[in-house]
């Protein structure tokens, strides 16, 4: 169940709430999104349900209301701007009154008065908070300011206490505006959830909500519309902006059927679509339930965050005890006076202004706001990936494993030649071939399947076809088993016949055989993309390597592939465990590793890698399932902006983490020495959660796609 939680920001909140529910049975998990002020919360419906949630949220003093299932639309939601409270109001015209006063007339009861009651407006908020946590016995930002105002006032320093009570409630504004506009930022950049479907039945046109498109409805797109499902061009021709999904930047030409995702937009044409699959699980609605899973997911240094600020609050309060007694109750008797001025109510407002410093906003904040956008500045290039500790990742990773066909290569293999053996032509090999290799998704599969067509042979009708993963497939034609596959395929089932010879380097050698006679060889060539080598180039710049190519080609096969491009090391003839062997045992020798794979035939070595990426334009199931990162757009270059944005985003981490306890560290050796005061510990926690929060929103500016 999701919630929107308008007070939950920051881990303070999440700890007074997993304190609050702990008594209810049947919790499983409790993931918070900051950003969006939103709660997930996993559970068992046998022991808990949602009526039960809401009324203890209630309970323990946090609204909530039920968000639906994650769509884009909800996902990328825009956040109302925040208005500052009556209260915050009332208290500024009161504190300036109080300020007017004792420039005219000085100190007297009456600007006490006005005084008091300035921090008594500001704190209304504050004290209803403070109250909420004191009821669940725990201690957060609210109580620390609660207590510090009231000692403020008790010490006599009247104009601090409220001054520090309206920087604190101007605080809270600020950090709420300072995240909408996050949250816009980010908003902005996946805003393509269609609004309307045009469903055509018969001469009719329905329009309808976009959730209710089932598979198989045939669709209008009107040019400059958006596009309401997955599917098939079933008539019409014109350019399409994938940009949303996969991020690429230029249109691409669409014709009759070509595939298209749901949330792209059309161009200067109307399309006729027929949906493959419904609304909600298109691509589209896969990709906002991934980021919304995403955005919950802490990344490694949010966890030690939220760890190091259980520790520094009760660390900086018995601070504070300390401050506030030993250096005059204890000190001054041994005659050891650190401030001879200094009273022991001076001592005391020291301690309470270390009670401000003891709140860790800025620090916890600064983790999620940077991942968040991290995250988003990735989903703009088409790259999804799927948390916060896959970005950090990213940025850690080293060795970098590739498979060759269809990711260092175009997948797009055409075949050059077709040798038959003994009795049957290369009309007869063709066509058996591609008969059998209909039923693969394999890109060789695909290239003998458009040789056949585009040579005018009518492909064999196969039965029982079955694939041997790393070898090929078998299955019947009229009645006879036949086998398309590698070498080792043919040597595993004992085929018989004089082989060809090795063909030349540059080409991939397919066999047909069948009855345990071998009857003919096709030949294939595949290329390298045209931007393999310059983004290698950039990668082994940006200090990546070694670089490794795992395939199930012969070594001659993928040494002509590899040397061109400065692979340093090359596996040869391996099927999907060997690969899997392989990516561990780098992951032992090296450490992090990204595997980049197609994300099925590649799926082991993809799940057993620190990081494994899909590159594949058409984001398969398999590939969105099973990778730690997606390249929808399936362009190789995007693996620069993948580990530049993981970098930048580690970067922006550590000067994060960095500028927060300098900040925290250096106001509070100020207030030890009696320096600072309240107000300026206010100020300075305000200064650095904008800060952190505008440097981690740096990441949204540039990799546009």
């Amino acid at each position: 169940m999701r919630f929107r939680v308008p007070d939950l920001d920051c881990a303070e909140e999440l700890r007074l709430i997993e304190r609050g529910l702990r008594e209810l049975d049947g919790i499983a998990a409790i993931e918070p999104n900051y950003l969006e002020r939103g709660l997930r919360i996993d559970y068992n419906p046998a022991q808990l349900d949602e009526g039960s949630l809401r009324r203890r949220l209630s309970e323990i003093g946090f609204h909530a209301e039920v968000l639906p299932n994650p769509t884009l639309a909800v996902v990328a939601a825009p956040a109302p701007r925040p208005a500052l409270r009556r209260e915050t109001w009332v208290a500024a015209v009161l504190l300036l009154l109080a300020a007017a006063g004792w420039l005219w007339s000085g100190e007297r009861p009456a600007v006490i008065a006005l005084a008091a009651a300035a921090t008594l407006a500001a704190g209304v908020h504050v004290g209803r908070a403070a109250w909420r946590a004191v009821r669940l016995r725990a201690i957060d930002m609210n109580v620390l300011m609660a207590v510090a105002a009231v000692g403020a006032i008790a010490t006599g320093h009247y104009f601090e206490a409220a001054t520090a009570m309206l920087l604190f409630s101007l605080s809270l504004w600020l950090e709420e505006f300072s995240y909408a506009r996050a949250r816009n930022a980010v908003a902005a950049l996946v805003e393509c959830a269609p609004r309307i479907a045009h469903r055509l039945a018969g001469n009719q046109v329905v329009d309808i909500d976009p959730l209710l498109v089932s598979a198989g409805d045939l669709l209008l797109v009107r040019p400059g519309e958006r596009i309401a499902a997955d599917g098939r061009v079933e008539r019409g021709r014109s350019s399409v902006n994938q940009a949303a999904i996969t991020g690429e930047g230029l249109p691409i030409d669409k014709d009759v059927g070509d595939d298209v995702f749901a949330g792209t937009l059309n161009g200067e044409q109307a399309l006729e679509i027929r949906a493959t699959r419904p609304a909600r699980e298109s691509v589209l609605a896969h990709i906002a339930r991934l980021v919304d899973e995403a955005r919950s997911r802490r990344s490694p240094t949010e966890r030690f965050v939220d760890r190091f600020a259980r520790r520094y609050t009760p660390a900086v309060m018995f601070l504070a005890a300390l401050v506030a007694t030993v250096p005059y109750f204890v000190l001054r008797p041994l005659g050891l006076t650190l401030d001879p001025s200094a009273t022991a109510w001076d001592w005391l407002y020291r301690g309470l202004v270390l009670l401000v410093i003891a709140c860790p906003c800025a620090l916890v904040i600064s983790t999620p706001v940077t991942i968040v956008c991290g995250l988003y500045a990735a989903a703009r290039c088409g790259l999804i990936v799927k948390g916060g500790q896959c970005l950090e990742l990213a940025g850690r990773v080293r060795v970098l494993a590739f498979d060759k066909t269809g990711t260092l290569t175009t997948g797009r293999a055409r075949v050059t030649r077709v040798v038959p053996i003994g009795e049957v032509d290369e009309r007869r090999v063709l066509a058996i071939a591609a008969g059998l290799e209909t039923h693969s998704e394999h890109p060789l599969a695909r290239a003998i399947v458009t040789a056949a067509h585009e040579r005018g042979f009518d492909r064999l009708p196969a039965d029982n076809v079955s694939a041997v993963r790393g070898l090929g497939v078998e299955g019947l034609v009229g009645g006879t088993r036949y086998f398309v596959g590698n070498r080792r395929m043919l040597s595993e089932r004992g085929i018989n016949g004089v082989l060809p010879e090795e063909s030349p380097s540059s080409e991939i050698e397919v066999l047909l055989a069948a009855q345990g006679q071998l009857l003919g060889a096709i030949y294939l060539a595949d290329a390298p993309r045209t931007e393999v080598a310059e983004t290698l180039h950039r990668l082994r710049a940006a200090g990546l390597g070694p670089m490794v190519m795992l395939t199930g080609d012969r070594r001659e096969v993928a040494n002509a592939i590899a040397r061109p491009l400065g692979i340093d090391q090359v596996y040869t003839e391996l099927l999907p465990q060997d690969k899997l062997a392989i990516v561990e045992r780098l992951a032992a020798d090296y450490g992090q590793l990204a595997m980049i794979g197609d994300g099925v035939n590649d799926a082991p070595a993809l799940a057993a890698a620190s990081l494994g990426v899909a590159l594949g334009g058409e984001a398969s199931d398999t590939a969105l399932e099973t990778a730690d990162v997606v390249v929808l757009a399936g362009s190789f270059a995007r693996l620069w902006d993948l580990f530049d944005i993981g970098r930048r985003t580690r970067r922006k981490l550590a000067e994060n983490i960095v500028v927060s306890l300098a900040i925290k560290i250096a106001i509070l050796l100020l207030a030890a020495a009696g320096l600072a005061g309240m107000w300026l510990a206010v100020a300075a926690d305000v200064g650095a959660s904008l800060l952190v929060i505008a440097n981690g929103m740096r990441l949204l500016r540039g990799n546009r796609p």
